[in-house]
């Protein structure tokens, strides 16, 4: 049994976007906004609460790839995109706008659940990577910041170690009930205010 999705469906041709409407709700999913090019999909995408983009073109054209871009920096999601022709430029400009699942003639009804399905699979993994790279990326700077602070503090006090200026982050950071990163940015600025 497949979760019903709400679906934004770009395509402009009437009869081939009616046709994967009626495969969708086959499949129990709602197409909740068509559209006939990718102009205000930046919009759609922020008003509805769309689950998967479906685009549908026939040789999708820079906009479309430059328009799935700003989803993917804004509110991503998964993005099926339909082609009838391709070229190693254009597969390239795909993935590059974060196209899950790229069809290069083969929109067959009877294929877009499982399609579907492998862009959702794929978008929940590079998400799951985009977050741990973030974590690493947010660790990594709150441990600069702790290190600037200790070198700081031993400029400071010649007479204490690393360990001790460590130490000392860490008490300042009990005895506020604070983070020790947040206590490494006060003694930083502390001592830019005072240059």
């Amino acid at each position: 049994m497949n979760i019903a999705l709400k679906i934004i469906l770009v395509d402009k041709n009437t009869g081939r976007s009616a046709m994967l409407r009626r495969a969708l709700q086959d499949k129990g999913h709602e197409v909740i906004c068509r559209m006939r090019d990718s102009s205000n999909l930046q919009d759609s995408n922020e008003m509805t609460h769309a689950d998967v983009l479906i685009v549908n073109a026939d040789i999708p054209d820079e906009q479309v790839f430059a328009n799935l871009i700003d989803i993917n920096k804004t509110k991503p999601k998964p993005i099926v995109m339909f082609t009838k022709e391709s070229n190693s430029e254009m597969a390239n400009s795909a993935i590059k706008s974060g196209v899950h699942a790229y069809i290069v003639d083969g929109l067959e009804e009877n294929r877009v659940q499982p399609i579907i399905d492998v862009a959702i699979a794929r978008f929940r993994e590079f998400q799951a990577l985009k977050d741990e790279l973030d974590a690493t990326r947010n660790q990594l700077s709150e441990r600069k910041k702790v290190e600037k602070a200790k070198g700081l503090l031993m400029q400071h006090n010649k007479d204490i170690n690393e360990d001790e200026a460590y130490q000392s982050l860490r008490k300042m950071a009990m005895n506020k009930n604070k983070r020790i990163v947040d206590v490494a940015e006060s003694v930083i600025n502390a001592f830019e205010l005072l240059e």
